[in-house]
Order: structure tokens, then sequence, then C-alpha cells
């Protein structure tokens, strides 16, 4: 992620400092926000930015909680996500823009899309997390996936998602997601974060008033949030469905150029 340096910036609001990047190769370029999920952060998009940013406006954040953002002791729901993403998009001026949201930040894009109607003009969805019903307690591999916060090494946190997914991961992300867990207030974070989108309404019987053209991108192999949960946004009509073969939770890291050129033909259509 050397080539994404110069276009690192920080900034405080309500007195949470987050880091993002802000990528503008040309001014007439469309703002594309790119939100990543539970333990993500910027480096989530490495396999991505690259391609994108030659069509779009690039910006990513670290979440509060992940990355080199802030942490602070507060409840991380959806609605505080939610209320942040929209002050972090005013910050910047911007007042339309696509989203791509991944598990949890796909609960959070949905939700964002749903309060801020004429904002949202395109949504990439990857296994968003939300759809989920209530009594859904977490797949196997989604509980696997929770004990990296129990990580006492690099290795232990390679083991824990090759065990999920051997695509999912490799030994420089291992090495980023382990220094990042270990930051203080981090794992208080992780679980608050979970459980805030967890305990979240469900957005299920709202998807119709999103008034953005929606693209979900699913694996079929997908373990942690299985594609069996994509069944709300068949029901929904302005929803567009790819199901990806041989491919897990994580589609842009598992499969970035075919992922690259879906999301980008979806946007530029």
């Amino acid at each position: 992620m050397d080539n994404i340096i110069p276009y690192i910036h920080f900034a405080t609001i309500d007195n949470v400092r987050v880091r993002y990047i802000d990528i503008v190769k040309n001014q007439k370029f469309f703002p594309l926000l790119l939100i990543h999920g539970l333990g993500g952060s910027i480096e989530s998009w490495t396999n991505n930015i690259k391609v994108l940013s030659t069509k779009f406006r690039i910006i990513a954040l670290d979440l509060p909680g992940f990355g080199l953002s802030d942490k602070p002791n507060v409840s991380f729901t959806i609605s505080f996500y939610v209320n942040f993403v929209e002050r972090f998009i005013k910050k910047l001026g911007i007042t339309h823009l696509f989203i791509i949201g991944s598990s949890l930040g796909g609960h959070i894009a949905v939700e964002f899309a749903l309060n801020n109607r004429k904002i949202v003009d395109k949504l990439v969805l990857i296994s968003p997390a939300g759809s989920m019903p209530k009594s859904f307690k977490g797949t196997p591999a989604l509980k696997r996936y929770i004990k990296i916060i129990q990580a006492k090494s690099s290795h232990d946190v390679n083991r824990i998602l090759t065990s999920i997914d051997n695509s999912m991961i490799d030994d420089s992300y291992a090495k980023i997601i382990y220094k990042r867990l270990s930051l203080p207030g981090a794992k208080n974070a992780f679980i608050s974060a979970l459980k805030g989108s967890t305990h979240a309404p469900r957005y299920n019987n709202k998807l119709d008033k999103i008034n953005a053209n929606m693209l979900l991108i699913w694996g079929k192999e997908d373990k942690m949030i299985p594609v069996k949960f994509i069944r709300p946004f068949m029901e929904q009509g302005n929803s567009r469905i790819i199901i990806i073969e041989n491919c897990g939770h994580r589609p842009h890291v598992e499969n970035p150029k075919l992922f690259n050129k879906i999301a980008k033909d979806f946007f530029i259509e």
C-alpha cells in the first residue's frame, strides 16, 4: 500500500480522529467511498484502490475503532457508524457518491443509504451483514473469526483465518491485523462493533426504500455469512445479484480482477 501513502490524511470529527485516503486523479471523477468490514481497515482494499482510482475519486477510511483511527470507549452501533460517516462525508464537502461496503461495512452502507436517499447514487454490497434473522447465532466460521482477538501472534491470526478460508489472508496482512488488534481499545471496539451489528434492527423490510441502484456480490462458498442470506435482496426489485463461484466472504480480496471489473462496469454504465 506504499502507493497510497501520499494520499493518507487524518480528520477529527466529534473528538474522534480517523485515518483516511482521498485519491483524486481527475477533478471530474465521481466520489466512491469504500467501507471495510469487522476488523478491517484501509488495507482491506489493497487489491482494489489502484484500479478503481483510474475511474473514480477513491475515499476510504479506517472506521472508528479500527485500523489507525481512534478507539474511544463508546458503543459502536450501526447508528453510531452511520452518523459518523454522514459527518465525515459532509466534512469532505461531498454531496453525491457511490459506496462499496463489505460485510459490516455493507450493513453500514445500507443504513446510510436509507438515511441519505438523495446522496447515494449507486451501492455495491459485498456479503453484507444485517440481513440475517434475529435467531441467527453465527456460523462456525464467524465464531472462529471472532477468536482473532485472542491471538497471541500474527501466526495465530493467519492460522485462524486460513482455517476459515485459505484465500482470505497472507502473512503481511496477518501481521497488520495482529498489530492493529494489539492497539489500546481495539479488542473492545471489535466486540462492540460486532454486537452493534448483531443487535441492530433488521433492514430487510426497508430495502425497497433505497433510491440507489444496488449490486450484491456474494461468494458462493462464503462460510461467514452464507449466500442464503441474500434472499431479502432477491425480493427487492432495485437489486442486481452476482454470485461468484469458488469464492468466500471477501470477493474483492479473493478475486480482485473480476471484482474490480464488475464494480467499475456497474458504476460507469
